[in-house]
């Protein structure tokens, strides 16, 4: 595999990729095999362990495809439930937010005190609230 292959797949545009697809497919799927490859690097070791786990397992899904649309077709189900399965990016975020949502709005006047860090380190008794 050729070194400057990720920068010269950055180059073309997705028309382009289209075309140099229907000319030279080897081409293209060494250009696209760099540019995955490059995309699979971690800042760490362990980041980039698990980039190509990742990247392997969408592999193996893929392979079961038999033809394009089919291949699309799993792509989208794996997009979908890392975003919006139970466990995906969505669930996560809103989790998150609802942690924070209950950290900061806490209904109890005995924890009050959390909300004072919020005005400034003022409790209920300082002037100007």
């Amino acid at each position: 595999m050729h070194t400057d292959l990720q920068t010269e797949f950055r180059d073309y545009t997705p028309d382009g990729l289209s075309e140099l697809y229907k000319k030279d497919p080897t081409y293209f799927d060494e250009l696209a095999a760099a540019a995955i490859h490059q995309a699979c690097i971690g800042k760490t070791e362990k980041e980039t362990t698990k980039l190509r786990q990742m990247q392997w397992s969408i592999e193996g899904q893929l392979r079961k495809a038999k033809t394009p649309l089919q291949r699309m077709q799993i792509m989208e189900n794996i997009f979908y439930s890392r975003i919006f399965g139970q466990d995906g990016e969505l669930a996560q975020l809103s989790y998150g937010c609802k942690r924070l949502l209950d950290a900061v709005c806490v209904q109890d006047p005995a924890t009050r005190p959390k909300l004072s860090l919020l005005n400034g380190g003022r409790n209920e008794g300082a002037k100007g609230l």
